[in-house]
């Protein structure tokens, strides 16, 4: 088999394993496994979550961080004598080294329970700017001004009534916690820290607009006749049905798009303040830079821009300030930078979301021995 396939077929069944293959993929890697009874082997053995976590573990125990993961040392534990487990052992180095970071965060996501800190912040409905509703006072499955429902503590459902009186619905989300949103067409938002999410009580009958501040996770149903629109700080995202992460805090100095499923337009002003736009397809990030109206776009991994809905954060060689920004949002934390050139030191890991801010502060204390001092929810950074 070429490199190429290899890499295609390598690819499709990390994907079965997450359950993300769209119809296509689907028929794709049906076509490859009917091709012949070793296929079929590979693909019943390799299907197994328990059993590809379990050889990561054993592939973790003897690849030192200087080995070559496509490299089998001698005594390899799960090469069997045959023809077809050494093919086998090849497929799983080769499926572990896709599925390893993904299945981190999973393995990590079933096991945890995500800590409740001591914070008095709530999530807030405001309906047309001047009601204003604190979701944790309400009871689960309570109906709220006759359009929506409380699901329970991290969810509200809208109900689809068309041709009822609308109003606009304000979600404000704070720090520490993240929420979710059911629209009125069945469309799913995930609301990150510090966020608001604008919309009508219902949409209209031609068009499905909401407006946001902060970051969300776009699961929109597909509507030919009424177009979904995200306006985001003098952006427009325009779409039909497709799955899209949007961080765009008025406080930050861009406006990063990210396309995990489907196609998208994304609507902003150039340099000459005109209106322009660009389409992104499936696994593209656009990110619009405000100060000079400048874009870039770029082919990314997604599960590093969306893993903040399971309670995780990975930053690769990004600078210590945006790194702080985020962690101020998660906890509701104040972050002064006493040294400036501080600001712009780069780092590259991985944040886990249930651990207390004080033990995240404590990983960059050790880093950066005595530049970090907390007191109480004030980060001092010199």
């Amino acid at each position: 088999m070429k490199e190429e396939q290899f890499d295609r077929i390598k690819s499709l069944l990390t994907k079965n394993l997450l359950s993300q293959l769209d119809e296509q993929e689907e028929a794709e890697l049906k076509s490859w496994r009917e091709a012949s009874s070793e296929n079929e082997g590979l693909y019943n053995k390799l299907k197994d979550k328990d059993y590809i976590r379990s050889r990561y573990k054993d592939y973790k125990k003897i690849v030192t961080p200087k080995e070559s993961p496509k490299r089998l040392r001698t005594g390899f534990p799960f090469i069997k004598s045959t023809a077809f487990w050494r093919v086998a052992a090849l497929w799983i180095l080769g499926l572990v080294t896709a599925f390893s970071i993904i299945q981190i965060v999973k393995e990590v996501k079933d096991q945890r329970t995500l800590k409740t800190f001591d914070y008095s912040n709530e999530v807030t409905l405001i309906i047309d700017g001047s009601k204003a509703i604190s979701l944790n006072s309400v009871s689960n499955n309570s109906v709220i001004d006759d359009v929506c429902v409380k699901v329970d503590n991290n969810t509200l459902k809208y109900f689809p009534k068309k041709g009822s009186s609308k109003s606009i619905h304000q979600i404000k989300v704070p720090e520490v916690l993240l929420f979710k949103v059911i629209l009125p067409d069945e469309s799913v938002v995930w609301l990150n820290s510090k966020s608001t999410l604008t919309l009508p009580s219902d949409f209209k009958s031609d068009s499905r607009q909401v407006k946001l501040d902060g970051e969300g996770f776009f699961d929109v149903s597909k509507d030919a006749k009424r177009p979904f629109s995200v306006c985001v700080d003098g952006m427009t995202i325009n779409v039909l049905g497709t799955r899209f992460n949007v961080k765009a805090y008025k406080e930050d100095s861009n406006v990063a798009t990210t396309l995990v499923e489907g196609k998208i337009k994304v609507g902003y002003k150039n340099k000459t303040g005109r209106e322009d736009g660009l389409i992104l397809d499936r696994g593209e990030q656009s990110v619009y830079y405000k100060q000079s109206a400048d874009v870039k776009v770029e082919e990314v991994n997604t599960d590093i821009y969306t893993a903040w809905r399971d309670g995780f954060y990975f930053f690769d060689k990004q600078r210590l300030e945006d790194i702080m920004k985020n962690l101020g949002r998660w906890y509701g934390l104040e972050v002064v930078f006493l040294d400036e050139s501080a600001k712009s030191i780069e780092m590259s890991g991985k944040l886990n979301r249930g651990e207390s801010p004080e033990e995240l502060l404590a990983t960059f204390a050790n880093m950066m021995p005595g530049r970090i001092k907390v007191k109480g929810k004030t980060v001092t950074i010199h």
